[in-house]
C-alpha cells in the first residue's frame, strides 16, 4: 500500500483549519500530520514532521512567510510548500513563487479543488488558482517590449503544455509514454532556455510568451 501524503497545515484561522481538516478527513491517501498557528511553529513542526506538503498562509504572526519558505527549504528539501492565501496580490504572488514555492492557491477554491492541488504537488507538479495564473502572464509594466521566445524542441513543449495543466513528472511520463527522468531532462532544458528556475515559473514564462496555452 502506497504511504499516504503527509500534510502539515499551518495558518492562524481556527475556523478554516477546521474546515480544511473535514475536507481532508476522507480522504484516504491524504493524512494531516499537524496544525500550525503561528510562522514560528510552522517551521518548527515542518522540521520536526519532515511533511510531503506544507499548506502554509502568508499572513500569519511570527516570522514573515518569505522566511518561513526559506526556512522550511533548507532544512525540509523533500517538501512541497503550498500557498493557501485570500491575497492576489501581483508582487506577492510573484516573490513567492521566485521563492520557490509549489503552488499558490486562493483561499476561495472548493474543497476539490485544495485536496487535488496537495496530490498534484506532492507528485512534484505545479498548482496555481486560475485567477492567479491570469495575474502571473499578464506583463509586469506596459512598456515592457516583447521578447522572442526561447526555440524548444517538440517533446521540450509537450512536456511543457503538460506541465501546465498541474500534471506530475510520472503523469506526464504515463501521457507521453517515456520515463519520469527523461520528463525531468526535458523540464531541466527547458527551464534553462526559458530561464527559470521552478515549475511555476516555466509555466508561466511558457504561457507569457505563447509557447503554451491554458
Amino acid at each position: 500500500m502506497t504511504a499516504p501524503i503527509r500534510v502539515l497545515l499551518a495558518d492562524d484561522h481556527p475556523l478554516l483549519r477546521t474546515g480544511l481538516r473535514a475536507a481532508l478527513a476522507p480522504e484516504d491517501d491524504i493524512a494531516l500530520v499537524g496544525e500550525a498557528a503561528d510562522g514560528r511553529e510552522a517551521r518548527r513542526l515542518a522540521q520536526e514532521l519532515q511533511p510531503d506538503v506544507l499548506l502554509l498562509d502568508v499572513s500569519m504572526p511570527g516570522p514573515p512567510a518569505f522566511e518561513t519558505v526559506a526556512h522550511v527549504r533548507e532544512h525540509c528539501p523533500a517538501t512541497q510548500v503550498l500557498i493557501v492565501t485570500a491575497y492576489d496580490n501581483p508582487a506577492l504572488i510573484r516573490g513567492m513563487l521566485a521563492a520557490g514555492v509549489a503552488g499558490y492557491l486562493l483561499k476561495d477554491e472548493p474543497n476539490a479543488v485544495v485536496v487535488q492541488a496537495i496530490r498534484i504537488v506532492a507528485q512534484g507538479g505545479t498548482w496555481v488558482s486560475r485567477p492567479v495564473l491570469e495575474v502571473l502572464v499578464q506583463p509586469k509594466s506596459a512598456g515592457v517590449v516583447e521578447e522572442e521566445a526561447p526555440t524548444l524542441t517538440d517533446q521540450e513543449l509537450d512536456v511543457l503544455r503538460l506541465m501546465v495543466t498541474a500534471m506530475g513528472d510520472a503523469e506526464i511520463g504515463q501521457a507521453l509514454k517515456i520515463s519520469e527522468r527523461t520528463v525531468r531532462r526535458y523540464l531541466h532544458s527547458a527551464y534553462n532556455k526559458l530561464k527559470v528556475n521552478t515549475r511555476v515559473e516555466a509555466a508561466v514564462r511558457a504561457v507569457q510568451l505563447g509557447l503554451v496555452e491554458v
